[in-house]
């Protein structure tokens, strides 16, 4: 049933309106307490020649606003919900790290280099904290625009490739390096971490809670914070830590495998509602997922989802963005704000 309903839904994509298609595929009788039947996806954005990833909704001091990184331009873009207009809120975030060790893929036969921003958030003052992950730093911007880098090495090497953060209540950073023991010639020190790694980074310490996933990425905390969600994204696995009160995780245990299905994409980018349920990117989509491991449903994506955020005035609102695209879906929950 689900591969007859996922050819109706995206050939809806296909042949409707342009910029709202409805794309709801429900698996369990519990989705439509957080998605309508027939919630839509808008397009906000398209660029061919841009690859979109980690959004996040600002709100107070600086205004009601999302921001998105583009791996390929190396800046963080500011888009104005009213009008969609773009301006770029962190530019040049690419430092000095030598070019061969940067991740690359190819689209209509050219080439692109993800050098730039990755995951973002904000910390408990509202300042924008990403992963630079061509640079291998995490940075936070500044109220006057300036960057302070909060973490660039573990044990006397440098970080690899940080991709996605959050950060709990009480300051401390969690975040996930994707890439081991890459070589540089222009940093110092030249030799990548050995391994990737799910870190936390508390009053300046680094401390690593696992370094045995394969391409750790997205990244999320329960609505008590007392889980840990961690995205495996190469062998489509989900895991869950249990979150102890010096920050630190264990007990990992896995949450959901995703490899039942077999459309394209995979866990990448992901968020929690204010009920426990896990937003997740996946195959055809977001995955929906309760807390207790049960996938509800998918809210088909017309490209491979890389990342999401909540966002609007009351939080029901999901911003995603992809290889191309930034869209906007309308949903019936909250959702967790940094």
């Amino acid at each position: 049933m689900r591969q007859f309903v996922s050819f109706i839904i995206a050939a809806a994509f296909l042949c409707g309106p342009a910029n709202a298609q409805s794309a709801v595929e429900k698996l369990d009788p519990a989705l439509d307490a957080v998605v309508a039947p027939d919630t839509k996806v808008e397009k906000i954005v398209e660029d061919q020649d841009a690859f979109f990833e980690g959004p996040v909704w600002h709100y107070g001091r600086e205004g009601n606003f999302l921001t998105f990184s583009d791996l390929v331009r190396n800046r963080v873009d500011r888009l104005d919900p009213r009008t969609h207009q773009i301006s770029t809120y962190v530019p040049d975030v690419w430092q000095g790290k030598d070019n061969s060790s940067a991740i690359s893929f190819e689209r209509n036969g050219k080439k692109y280099v993800q050098i730039g921003p990755n995951g973002e958030t904000l910390d408990k003052q509202g300042r924008l904290v990403f992963t630079a992950m061509g640079s291998g730093k995490i940075m936070r911007r500044e109220p006057d625009g300036k960057i302070t880098v909060l973490a660039d090495r573990y044990e006397g090497r440098h970080l690899n490739a940080p991709n996605d953060l959050v950060i709990r209540s009480d300051g401390a950073i969690y975040f996930t390096d994707i890439r081991k023991g890459s070589l540089t010639k222009d940093e110092n020190p030249p030799e990548g971490v050995p391994h990737t790694g799910v870190y936390v980074l508390k009053d300046g310490k680094l401390t690593l809670l696992d370094g045995e996933l394969d391409t750790p990425n997205g990244i999320a905390l329960s609505p008590d914070e007392r889980t840990l969600y961690v995205n495996d994204i190469r062998p489509k696995k989900v895991y869950a830590y249990d979150v102890r009160p010096d920050d630190t995780a264990a007990n990992r245990r896995l949450f959901i495998d995703m490899n039942s299905d077999n459309r394209p994409g995979a866990p990448d980018g992901m968020k929690v509602d204010v009920r426990g349920n896990v937003w997740d990117s996946g195959p055809g989509g977001i995955w929906i997922i309760s807390s207790a491991g049960k996938h509800l449903g998918t809210i088909l994506t017309p490209e491979r989802l890389s990342n999401l955020t909540w966002g609007d005035a009351d939080a029901m609102g999901l911003y995603t963005t992809s290889g191309t695209m930034v869209t906007h879906i309308r949903v019936k929950v909250a959702g967790i704000r940094p």
